[in-house]
């Protein structure tokens, strides 16, 4: 790794570990990435394999809560979702691709 993914990296953990502000500012941004991942990918995965549950959601005859229990109860699911929570976590401190040099940062 290079000097822009070290740069990249401390300035995540100085925005995390800079105070009370920053840090409740990184964990807000934090939680609105892994909400939306979360969502996201949850949403395809029950489309791809349980699609009568969100069918029922969407027809008003289940709670959205009932999406949330059928992750929760089913280990695949929960696995899928833990998955998912940890990849959006860390995704501040995971280099990226730079398109125009093609390299990392």
């Amino acid at each position: 790794m290079n000097a822009a993914w070290r740069r990249k990296v401390r300035r995540e953990w100085d925005a995390l570990t800079g105070g009370p502000l920053s840090a409740t500012w990184w964990v807000t941004k934090a939680g609105l990435r892994v909400a939306f991942a979360e969502a996201i990918f949850m949403v395809l995965v029950l489309l791809n394999n349980d699609a009568d549950a969100l069918s029922a959601v969407a027809d008003g005859e289940a709670s959205v809560f009932s999406l949330v229990a059928l992750v929760l109860v089913t280990p695949e699911y929960l696995a899928i979702a833990g998955i998912v929570f940890a990849v959006a976590l860390l995704l501040p401190f995971l280099p990226r691709r730079n398109e125009a040099t093609n390299r990392w940062e």
